[in-house]
């Protein structure tokens, strides 16, 4: 992907995250990083990380599938 593609993504998924638009989980996967990569850029972009009961549930399917 081209790194000015994926930077919008980003800033699209940071942007509807912001807004509440989007969950963590769903944020992460607009940008196409992982949820702690997701995590990581929020908090550098100086936006407070709300986390909902959804981004639990993926977490812990994701925990599932790997283990």
């Amino acid at each position: 992907m081209e790194k000015a593609q994926m930077r919008g993504q980003i800033l699209l998924a940071l942007d509807r995250y912001r807004e509440g638009k989007a969950s963590l989980s769903r944020a992460a996967e607009v940008a196409g990083v992982s949820v702690s990569e997701m995590m990581d850029l929020l908090a550098q972009h100086g936006i407070p990380s709300n986390l909902q009961v959804e981004d639990y549930r993926e977490s812990l399917r994701t925990l599932r599938e790997v283990w």
